[in-house]
């Protein structure tokens, strides 16, 4: 068997899970609700593996449909934090679930890791077994903390922080994709000369950029409120991905064109922009 066969399997557990406790659960939280702090616990996982995997290189994903480590490692981060870590915070929020849960679940994680390294899928370079014990039970902890304040106190920064996460997977996961896909490629002198790999220097140059601009996105959409605020974050994309062009930051492979990426960008920022307008209503009026 392939080694993505593993990965999509678990995706697809993933999937299932989040898709039983979405329907389990509809009585009691909108499906809407449930699935903003889906993406909340995803762009937590995705900030967590860039600084952990990203900067620091600390384990391997093996995905086996790319030659290039940093190829495979962007996969493999792709399929399970946008899968699998966010499915399993979602359970443990919408049912309430405790400290034995979650001892059961940081268990069931390290087990996993072991079996994938055996197979030889996934490798740890300086990582132990015993980060991925804590840095689980930190996640689960985290999420609970979060769903527990979005319904004590949802709106202001409390929301704002929220959207902040979920903001950041709805603007960046174009990114990857189109460089996966050999579409697109960034490129900065230091950075390509500090990380010598081309996924990997894309990866971080368009990563930073995407922190500042969904704050800016945040600030424009769930704090000012206002209309004419709301095409900022439109026109900024339009701007930087054209100054990105020209300045050759932003480099168009393979024949690609511009004026998609600029039209993926902006389809995406009207997505959170009616997420977030149409969202987190739950039926025990838990967001204002």
């Amino acid at each position: 068997m392939s080694n993505l066969f593993w990965y999509i399997l678990l995706a697809i557990i993933g999937v299932v899970i989040t898709t039983y406790t979405l329907y389990m659960k509809k009585d009691i939280y909108k499906v809407s609700t449930l699935m903003v702090f889906f993406l909340f616990a995803a762009g937590g996982t995705w900030i967590g593996e860039f600084i952990v995997l990203g900067l620091f290189n600390s384990y391997a994903y093996k995905t086996g449909v790319f030659t290039d480590p940093w190829a495979q490692n962007l996969l493999g981060h792709l399929i399970l934090n946008t899968t699998l870590y966010p499915a399993v915070a979602i359970v443990m929020v919408a049912y309430s679930l405790g400290y034995g849960w979650i001892s059961f679940v940081t268990a069931l994680f390290a087990i996993l890791e072991y079996l994938f390294i055996k197979i030889g899928i996934y490798e740890h370079h300086w990582w132990k077994y015993y980060m991925t014990a804590i840095a689980i039970v930190i996640f689960l902890l985290i999420c609970r903390y979060w769903f527990s304040k979005m319904n004590q106190k949802p709106h202001g920064l409390t929301r704002a922080f929220i959207f902040y996460f979920v903001a950041m997977v709805i603007v960046h996961i174009p990114a990857p994709i189109l460089l996966l896909l050999g579409k697109v490629h960034y490129q900065i002198d230091f950075v390509n000369n500090y990380w010598d790999n081309f996924y990997l220097s894309s990866t971080i140059i368009i990563f930073f950029y995407h922190l500042i601009e969904t704050f800016l996105l945040v600030i424009f959409v769930c704090i000012l409120k206002n209309k004419i605020w709301k095409l900022a974050p439109f026109i900024l994309s339009i701007v930087a991905q054209s100054v990105f062009a020209k300045m050759n930051i932003l480099v168009l492979d393979a024949g690609w064109n511009l004026v998609y990426t600029i039209l993926i960008y902006e389809i995406f920022i009207l997505i959170f922009i009616l997420l977030e307008k149409y969202s987190l209503r739950s039926k025990l009026n838990i967001f204002e």
